[in-house]
């Protein structure tokens, strides 16, 4: 006669090394019948890291009685700018324009034209972007927004597969709990999926002459594993 397995549902919260703290929230269902048993499990693995890109929002505005003359000004005031980041001081990566809009304002009846384009500048060197933001406003940034630390793609790509091998660790010790508690013997993994990793971006505030302190950045991965199973 069969017998059915009441699933069992486990949460825990792990040390994921000395890197970061992760946490798994743990399904696990013991199936029995003609078929073979399994386990199945999902957990979470996070890493930290120190970043090794700054990137700066910020924005330069131009008026003019115009939309003409307003872009005009604008591409003028957009070139001074770029030409000030290009500094090898400054490490800038990159200067990406983020959105450009032209619209109109009025006041007391009179129309003015305000053309505004967004920049997001990435330094590859995060002690200088408080200097990047110096150097900015002084040359026709009108918008500092912030300042986010993050880790160049490669980086992020080696912090995720670092992520993966704590979540797969993380998920073979819940497996176990799982299958312990429900009287059944833990095999080898059936079948693997992994979710979209995760980046944090550290944002910080900033201000012309202020110094930005670079903040760890955070990557996490989830994987779902189901494991072969059999009665002890």
């Amino acid at each position: 006669m069969n017998r059915k397995l009441a699933a069992a549902a486990l949460t825990g919260i792990v040390l994921l090394s000395t890197v970061g703290l992760g946490s798994a929230a743990l399904l696990g269902s013991a199936q029995a019948g003609n078929q073979s048993s399994t386990v199945t499990v999902s957990a979470t693995g996070t890493v930290t890291a120190e970043p090794d890109r700054a990137v700066v929002d910020l924005a330069a505005t131009a008026e003019a009685d115009n939309a003409t003359a307003a872009t005009e000004r604008l591409a003028e005031d957009a070139a001074t700018l770029r030409d000030a980041l290009d500094d090898e001081n400054l490490s800038v990566e990159s200067v990406a324009t983020t959105s450009y809009s032209v619209f109109q304002r009025v006041d007391n009846g009179t129309t003015t034209y305000v053309a505004r384009q967004s920049f997001a500048v990435t330094t590859t060197d995060t002690s200088e972007a408080g200097a990047v933001v110096d150097t900015a406003v002084a040359n026709g940034a009108a918008e500092i927004d912030g300042v986010a630390f993050t880790v160049s793609d490669e980086r992020r790509q080696d912090l995720r597969a670092d992520a993966i091998d704590a979540a797969v660790d993380d998920a073979r010790v819940q497996a176990e709990a799982v299958a312990d508690s429900t009287g059944l013997a833990l095999g080898e993994v059936r079948s693997v999926s992994t979710g979209d990793g995760s980046g944090f971006l550290v944002e910080r505030a900033a201000d012309a002459g202020t110094t930005v302190e670079p903040s760890p950045v955070s990557v996490s991965a989830t994987v779902e594993i189901t494991y072969n199973a059999s009665a002890d």
